[in-house]
């Protein structure tokens, strides 16, 4: 891992500093303003036993930071990548992770992001996944005044797989928005994306995601859900997903669903003598954590778990 500074310094990194479209808000800002972050470049064949922890901590102000990161053919690896304010400060917040797979690496990356009540959060993850690649991507926001978390995404090659999970947690009145172009763009291609969001107090958020299939990506299978829990009349979410599907040998699919806790959940867990207001927080928890769970690995689940019932022991 090396510090990106020298990338900077040496004009190695304007190549990358280019917006991806005309659209590209994100892009224009960080790369207009990029003074800080990592650059990381994991071998052909390495297999690292332990975490990466990668961490944006800041105390107001402006902070633009940038970490492409590349995994050579057949690399395991898992990275954090944490954003977390240390203060109450106000702060804007551009951050940009480049991600790619080189053919059959094997990559988990999780993000989580605490910025703190009075933050504007700009957030962008660019990927490119060759063949037989094998990505888990994990995304928490827990923090933040205004979220905007961007995922491009680039299945370049055959039998690339890539598992997106995502948890939005909003209370107050904040706002998240999550935007999502995945484009499956070669034959026999998976993927699942999966968000899981709950709202509390006037929170509002958004999810956009699109799916897009290649004339010649056969033979692709993409499924998207998300799923919400609306926890107070004042609270609203809106959830946009799309495919557009240009091969006709596809399994393609989404779904959305926007709902209060079960009330036959509820009355079970009362029922029992659970108190009213515990029995909530753990359906809650549960509705979140079955996501996280899906890691398997108790060294990333627990402090995912802790996290999520913390911030959910703050709001509810």
């Amino acid at each position: 891992m090396s510090v990106y500074k020298d990338t900077l310094s040496d004009g190695s990194a304007v190549k990358g500093l280019t917006a991806l479209d005309k659209d590209d808000a994100i892009g224009r800002i960080n790369g207009s303003f990029v003074r800080d972050g990592f650059v990381l470049s994991v071998p052909a064949g390495a297999d690292l036993a332990d975490p990466i922890e990668i961490q944006a901590l800041h105390a107001g102000g402006q902070i633009h930071t940038r970490f492409p990161a590349v995994f050579g053919a057949g690399a395991k690896a898992t990275v954090i990548e944490r954003h977390q304010a240390e203060t109450e400060a106000a702060a804007l917040v551009s951050s940009i992770s480049d991600i790619a797979l080189e053919d059959g690496a094997d990559i988990t990356w999780i993000l989580v992001q605490q910025q703190g009540a009075a933050d504007t959060h700009l957030g962008q993850i660019r990927v490119s996944l060759g063949k037989d690649a094998k990505l888990r991507l994990y995304i928490v926001n827990a923090g933040g005044k205004l979220v905007r978390q961007e995922l491009r995404i680039e299945v370049e090659g055959e039998g690339a797989e890539l598992t997106l999970r995502g948890v939005n947690l909003l209370g107050g009145d904040t706002h998240t928005d999550v935007t999502l172009v995945l484009g499956h763009n070669v034959p026999h291609t998976n993927s699942t994306e999966t968000f899981r969001n709950v709202l509390f107090d006037r929170a509002s958020g958004v999810f956009q995601g699109m799916i897009k299939v290649a004339p010649d990506a056969q033979k692709t299978d993409a499924k998207m859900a998300c799923n919400t829990l609306l926890m107070s009349d004042d609270a609203d979410f809106s959830v946009k997903p799309e495919l557009e599907i240009f091969a006709d040998d596809v399994i393609c699919g989404h779904g959305a669903t926007v709902s209060d806790i079960d009330r036959n959940h509820l009355f079970y867990l009362m029922a029992r003598g659970v108190p009213e207001n515990k029995a909530r927080a753990m359906l809650v928890n549960a509705f979140v954590a079955e996501i996280v769970e899906e890691l398997e690995d108790e060294k990333l689940v627990a402090p995912l778990e802790e996290l999520i019932s913390n911030w959910l022991d703050k709001h509810a």
